[in-house]
């Protein structure tokens, strides 16, 4: 896949193509139906598949107060599109510049640098000035160039329509199966391991204290089930979230006890990914209390492991 920061809106190509638009935070159940649609017009017609995106969520610029915290970053997007075969990433600069532009405007921006043969979009996709584009628009503008217009359906899950905002409630709520299963996978914090306080050694429960971005949704505060990847070696984990009230801690911190492991971690970098969650964050009396509950909550991870297997 060859990945274009359009800064300049200069790229430009002389392939007949298909093309893809939307934000697309997650790569979620959805997002996937029209990425395999895209897919489905390179097989039958030979055709560039491009997906037209964002470097920054539309909103940074529209509402920033409002802008919603990440469900992938930009670097875990361009790996997924990757791994799902798209032919072109087209990263755009969401500016007041495309904030105004009228839809005619828009598209005969893309007509002039891309041929394309088809349109892939979603059913609530709106695009140009106040969003005074919408799939009405594309249909008569895809009727009158002769294009084709592939407009996915909403897709459901248990009756509620799979979007990146629900996506967003479940891991809040830590209902972290449920996020899974919409994003077709478990959602996932990466970053450094970095020096905590090493209390948890200190417990008997060594942890790993993550570096992360202040982009990225965090789950509920608790403590969750993970997977750990380090090296490309998966190991599983007991991760908690939040502020460790027992000690006072006003500060976020994402620490994990990796089962089985006794290696110094300190500048690696390491990827969690969250199964299921184990409790919530509770604050207790005496650090020998709060040992007792990582056994615990130990216990229960391992029991949970054993049913998966």
């Amino acid at each position: 896949m060859q990945v274009i920061f359009n800064y300049d809106r200069d790229y430009s190509t002389n392939l007949p193509s298909a093309i893809a638009l939307g934000t697309f935070d997650g790569i979620h159940m959805g997002h996937r139906k029209l990425i395999n649609e895209l897919l489905l017009q390179k097989r039958k017609y030979k055709y560039q598949t491009i997906v037209y995106t964002f470097i920054e969520h539309p909103l940074h610029v529209l509402a920033h107060d409002k802008e919603p915290p990440r469900i992938m970053l930009l670097r875990e997007k361009i790996k997924e599109f990757s791994r799902l075969g798209v032919d072109i990433l087209l990263l755009n600069s969401f500016d007041n510049f495309l904030l105004h532009q009228a839809p005619h405007e828009f598209l005969e921006q893309l007509y002039k640098k891309i041929p394309i043969k088809s349109f892939v979009v979603g059913f609530n996709f709106r695009f140009g000035h106040k969003g005074a584009g919408n799939i009405i628009y594309l249909q008569k503008e895809a009727e009158q160039k002769e294009l084709d217009l592939i407009t996915v359906p909403p897709v459901k899950s248990e009756g509620e329509v799979v979007s990146s905002t629900l996506i967003r409630k479940k891991i809040q709520e830590g209902k972290m199966r449920d996020a899974a299963k919409l994003l077709t996978q478990p959602y996932s914090i990466s970053g450094k391991v970095i020096q905590g306080f090493g209390r948890g050694k200190d417990l008997g429960f060594p942890t790993a204290n993550l570096g992360f971005s202040s982009h990225k949704i965090m789950p509920a505060y608790g403590v969750y089930l993970t997977k750990c990847t380090i090296n490309r070696n998966i190991y599983w984990g007991v991760t908690n979230i939040g502020i460790n009230p027992t000690f006072s801690n006003n500060n976020v911190h994402v620490e994990t006890h990796i089962l089985d492991y006794n290696k110094n971690l300190y500048g690696q970098y390491m990827k969690i990914s969250f199964i299921d969650r184990l409790r919530q964050e509770i604050k207790f009396d005496s650090a020998e209390e709060l040992s007792r509950q990582m056994e615990r909550d130990v216990i229960k991870a391992k029991k949970l492991i054993y049913k998966k297997r």
